[in-house]
């Protein structure tokens, strides 16, 4: 049996969930999730990041590659790290991730405050305010006056 197409949002926002039996380990591990999303979200928006031991959730806007082919890189870059790092084998997130699309401000708002309100102990959350000229903003090129990364990651998580 096929498996369902992902439904495409209009306005380019959606509601991610990842899960998975153990995401995280350590603060490093978070921090790590974090980098990589930042790095694959590079041309795109993340409004929010919220991390427990069995799901990670996301509020994002794509960039210019879309939604599937940005979080690709997230998955699968994590899960090598995860993995090598933690000396296992085997799949870290259990199945493809979830997509909601939000198609206006109240949708994307409502999101957020979930993850605001969600009190789960072991969380980490990263949260950013939603400003119009965030939701107006183009993302087909990359930002060009960015700062510099303090910190690089190893060549095999690239």
């Amino acid at each position: 049996m096929a498996r369902e197409a992902r439904k495409i949002s209009k306005s380019g926002c959606y509601y991610i969930v990842l899960k998975g039996a153990e995401l995280y380990r350590t603060n490093e591990d978070k921090t790590m999730f974090r980098e990589i999303l930042e790095k694959n979200f590079a041309t795109g928006i993340v409004h929010a990041c919220e991390i427990t031991k069995e799901e990670i959730r996301l509020v994002v806007k794509e960039g210019i590659r879309g939604i599937s082919m940005t979080m690709k890189p997230v998955t699968t870059s994590y899960a090598r790290y995860f993995n090598r790092t933690h000396n296992r084998e085997g799949k870290l997130f259990a199945g493809r991730f979830k997509s909601e699309p939000l198609e206006t401000d109240e949708e994307i708002e409502e999101r957020l405050k979930n993850i605001k309100k969600s009190d789960v102990k072991n969380t980490v959350r990263t949260v950013r305010t939603i400003k119009k000229k965030d939701t107006a903003e183009k993302t087909d090129t990359p930002k060009r006056n960015e700062p510099a990364r303090t910190t690089a990651l190893p060549s095999w998580l690239l």
